[in-house]
């Protein structure tokens, strides 16, 4: 499902709001200087002067060879420019300003807050992009709950508290490097042993940072792809575009669904492509390594075990010794009673 014109409006004036409050900003900063330096106003005047008189000596050209004389005329321009921007960043760095203190501010540098490089959309239009089809706020609520500042080892038992160390450096190790290597992680063990909310985890700390999270139960995944199995070739439509770009893809619960042929090819599709554009994923499942490979067929096992960190969690379901440990506190939650 791609933007609609309304949301594709919403996005776009996101950046005219931002190009606004640039253009405000530069305005704001070119007075400030001109009035603490009066002689970045005499070199500007001078470079529009410079430039108006080159042009039009280019348009009055008539020698033997005009376009070497234009050439000649343009490379004459061009070393004078230098020299005046040269002698106005000497001033603004003289007065304790940047070089480029009086140049439009902006808040990502490769497209420059237009939301696109060239004719490509920048990285920056495609996580807002993200944000509005797939909505990464449907996360919000949870990740102010299940983070690393609110993890606790005492809802672990003694088997878990022993691995946890271990699987906590791998999770910080994820967030921590994410940005200068290409990392999958495949979670897997009992039901309720706590790879959810160590998915969780990763995935505010990366949101905080800046970078699309796109997160899915197994059920809500490849409900995306029902109609459209005749879509473009190689089963990739404009609606899978977007999840196929996200810095992380969190898919949970895997096996939980209806596995078929279909299910199996699209997962399989879906981890090739991340993988060929270096995108991380985050898989968990309660299936054992051997279980998966029989549910999801060898192909896709091969890709996970090649390319994945296997972390394998282990002990009893945290939330039955949580429910089991609030009945003991009040008898009557069990029972229904009252």
């Amino acid at each position: 499902m791609p933007l609609t014109n309304k949301q594709y409006d919403a996005i776009m004036r996101i950046y005219d709001r931002r190009q606004y409050r640039n253009y405000r900003t530069q305005c704001a900063r070119r007075e400030e200087i001109l009035q603490k330096i009066p002689d970045i106003g005499r070199i500007e005047a001078e470079i529009t002067a410079k430039s108006l008189q080159h042009a039009e000596q280019l348009y009055d050209v008539q020698g033997a060879d005009p376009k070497a004389e234009q050439k000649q005329i343009l490379s004459s321009l061009q070393q004078e420019l230098l020299l005046l921007r040269a002698e106005k960043e000497r001033l603004l760095q003289k007065a304790g300003y940047p070089a480029d203190y009086m140049e439009m501010p902006c808040t990502c540098p490769d497209c420059r807050d237009t939301g696109y490089v060239g004719r490509r959309k920048c990285r920056c239009f495609q996580r807002e992009e993200i944000r509005l089809l797939y909505s990464s706020s449907r996360l919000e609520d949870i990740l102010a709950k299940e983070n690393f500042s609110t993890l606790s080892m005492e809802v672990y038992d003694e088997e878990q508290r022993a691995a946890m160390p271990g699987i906590l450096n791998v999770c910080r190790d994820f967030v921590d490097t994410f940005a200068d290597s290409f990392k999958n992680l495949h979670f897997y063990g009992p039901v309720g042993t706590g790879k959810t909310f160590l998915s969780n985890c990763i995935a505010k700390e990366l949101l905080d940072r800046g970078y699309s999270v796109v997160y899915f139960t197994s059920f809500q995944f490849f409900e995306q792809f029902s109609g459209f199995g005749n879509g473009e070739p190689g089963g990739r439509t404009a609606y899978q575009e977007p999840l196929l770009e996200s810095d992380l893809l969190i898919l949970d619960d895997l096996g939980t669904e209806l596995a078929n042929t279909f299910t199996v090819s699209r997962l399989f599709q879906i981890l090739n492509e991340r993988a060929l554009r270096r995108r991380s994923t985050i898989l968990s499942t309660n299936l054992s390594p051997k279980d998966f490979r029989d549910i999801y067929s060898e192909r896709v096992f091969s890709r996970i075990t090649s390319s994945y960190t296997l972390v394998k969690f282990t002990g009893s379901d945290i939330r039955i010794r949580k429910k089991i440990a609030r009945s003991r506190q009040n008898p009557l939650t069990m029972s229904g009673e009252r």
